[in-house]
């Protein structure tokens, strides 16, 4: 079995944007093509999970999304196995859209964890699954994920406010495993 690396995109891989929703946007964060490569040539199966609720809000849509990504599978050398995301609107009951498939309640949004259980389920065959994996990401939601699994969690200073993720792992109970200041120093933390 292949070790994986779950990683965040926006401000783990990429630069933060609010609801980005044009390829032209993305901003590689220094150092993350060269995290990827590490990883990659360590034998690592990489998988981006995202929160993506632009699309319940409207701001952007699955197709705009796919182009994203598209541009970001070109700017990280293809490196990723796959890119999984939530379109789900956080606060079913606030969402003005008519689309109810987006509004109503999930289980793959982080800090849920059915993104991992998702990849799991579609890229077993690849060797994807949560033992000895790694999860990387700017957010508390994006270690909460992880929760109760045995996964390494990283969190990274490279997008939200570090000190606010910290307060509210605290309050969750969660201790990751590490902190770094980007992907490129968790990565080499990780490879050690």
């Amino acid at each position: 079995m292949s070790k994986t690396a779950f990683l965040d995109r926006d401000g783990t891989i990429n630069c933060e944007v609010d609801f980005l929703g044009k390829p032209e946007q993305l901003q590689l964060i220094p150092g993350a093509l060269e995290a990827l490569r590490l990883l990659h040539e360590a034998g690592f199966r990489i998988v981006i999970t995202t929160n993506q609720s632009g699309i319940a809000r409207g701001f952007y849509n699955e197709r705009d999304l796919a182009l994203i990504h598209t541009r970001l599978h070109q700017l990280v050398e293809g490196l990723p196995l796959a890119y999984l995301h939530c379109p789900h609107h956080p606060n079913p009951e606030e969402s003005n859209q008519r689309d109810a498939g987006y509004c109503g309640e999930c289980s793959c949004r982080k800090p849920k964890p059915g993104m991992l259980h998702e990849a799991c389920d579609m890229l077993s065959e690849f060797g994807v699954a949560t033992d000895s994996a790694v999860v990387i990401g700017d957010t508390a939601r994006d270690l909460l994920m992880a929760e109760g699994l045995p996964m390494t969690k990283i969190l990274v200073a490279s997008g939200k406010p570090i000190a606010e993720q910290r307060e509210k792992l605290a309050e969750a109970g969660c201790v990751p495993d590490h902190e770094a200041k980007d992907l490129l120093a968790a990565v080499e933390w990780l490879l050690r």
